[in-house]
C-alpha cells in the first residue's frame, strides 16, 4: 500500500512536468478549479488539481493588493486502486526558506465489509513523521458515522481516550451526539449530549446537557436558530440554564444581500442587571 501511495504522488509530479499525453483529453485531465475562501485569518484563493477526475492537491494562496497572491498551505493527496482517499500531506509555506515545509500527515484505511474507517495522523519533528491521534469510525449502509473513537499514542501502540455516538434522522442530518471519556482505571464516563431539533433541514434547536448524578443529564444550554425565507439564518439565540430555568446568554444578528451573500453580524450580550441585551460587537463581511 505505501509503495501504491508514492507512486501515486510521483505520477502527479511527473504528469505535471510533461508534455501533453497522446491518450483522449477525457482520459487525462488536468485541471485549476478556484474559489474564495474567507477565514478569521484573512481572504485565501483556493486552487485544486484534478487527475482522472480526482483531486491530487490543493494550494491556498493569500489574497494580496492589485490581484496578486502569495503561498500559504498546500495539500498533496493518495488514493488507493478503488479511488478511496488513503493519505494527505500537509505543508506550510515557510518565509524564510522560501519553500513549503511539512506540517501533518494522514493516512486512512478503509474496510466497506466492515463498514469502518481508520485515520491516524502524524505532525512531523526532527524530519521524521510522529504519530498524534487516530480516529476509528463505524459507519451506516448510508456512510453516516455511527461510532467515533479517538486514540492517543502509548509506547509503540496506541490506546483509546473518547467515544462518540450518533443518531441521524431521514435525511441524514445528526440528531444526537454523545460523547464518553475513559477514566485512568478504563471505566467510561459520559461527558456531554448534543440534541439537535430539524425542520424542513434547518437547524432550529440544539440542546446541549452534561452528566448528573443516577445516570441522568443535567441541561447546560440551548441554543435557537430562526430563518429568512431564502432560508439563511438571520438570528441565533443561546441560552444557559440559570436557576432551574433558560435564561439568555448571547444573541447574533445576521444580514444579506439580495445575491444571499452575508454582510455583516452584529452580535449582543444579554445584560442580566439590567435585563436588556447589550450590543458587543459588528462584523462586516
Amino acid at each position: 500500500m505505501k509503495h501504491l501511495i508514492v507512486i501515486l504522488i510521483v505520477a502527479v509530479a511527473l504528469y505535471s512536468c510533461s508534455s501533453a499525453p497522446q491518450e483522449p483529453a477525457v482520459h487525462h485531465v488536468r485541471d485549476t478549479v478556484k474559489s474564495v475562501v474567507r477565514t478569521d485569518t484573512g481572504v485565501f484563493i483556493k486552487f485544486s488539481y484534478l487527475l482522472d477526475g480526482l483531486e491530487t492537491a490543493s494550494e491556498l494562496r493569500k489574497a494580496r493588493a492589485q490581484g496578486e497572491t502569495e503561498p500559504f498551505l498546500k495539500s498533496v493527496f493518495g488514493y488507493d486502486t478503488l479511488g478511496n482517499r488513503i493519505l494527505v500531506i500537509n505543508s506550510k509555506f515557510n518565509e524564510l526558506k522560501n519553500d513549503f515545509v511539512h506540517v501533518s500527515k494522514e493516512e486512512f484505511e478503509v474496510d466497506k465489509d466492515k463498514g469502518s474507517t481508520f485515520s491516524t495522523m502524524y505532525v512531523e519533528r526532527n524530519d521524521e513523521w510522529k504519530p498524534k491521534e487516530r480516529l476509528g469510525r463505524t459507519l451506516d449502509q448510508k456512510g453516516n458515522v455511527l461510532a467515533l473513537e479517538t486514540y492517543a499514542p502509548e509506547g509503540s501502540g496506541w490506546v483509546i481516550k473518547t467515544k462518540t455516538f450518533y443518531k441521524y434522522d431521514a435525511n441524514n442530518l445528526v440528531t444526537e451526539k454523545t460523547d464518553y471519556r475513559a477514566d485512568s482505571l478504563g471505566e467510561w464516563h459520559p461527558v456531554d449530549k448534543v440534541q439537535r431539533e430539524f425542520k424542513n433541514a434547518l437547524l432550529v434547536t440544539e440542546i446541549i446537557s452534561g452528566p448528573a448524578p443516577n445516570n441522568q443529564w443535567a441541561l447546560k444550554s440551548k441554543a435557537e436558530y430562526e430563518y429568512n425565507l431564502g432560508n439563511q439564518c438571520s438570528r441565533s439565540t443561546s441560552y444557559i440554564i440559570r436557576n432551574g430555568q433558560w435564561t439568555n446568554y448571547v444573541k447574533s444578528e445576521y444580514t444579506y444581500d439580495a445575491a444571499g451573500t452575508m454582510l455583516e453580524c452584529n452580535t449582543y450580550f444579554w445584560n442580566e442587571a439590567y435585563r436588556r441585551w447589550t450590543f458587543y460587537d459588528k462584523e462586516e463581511f
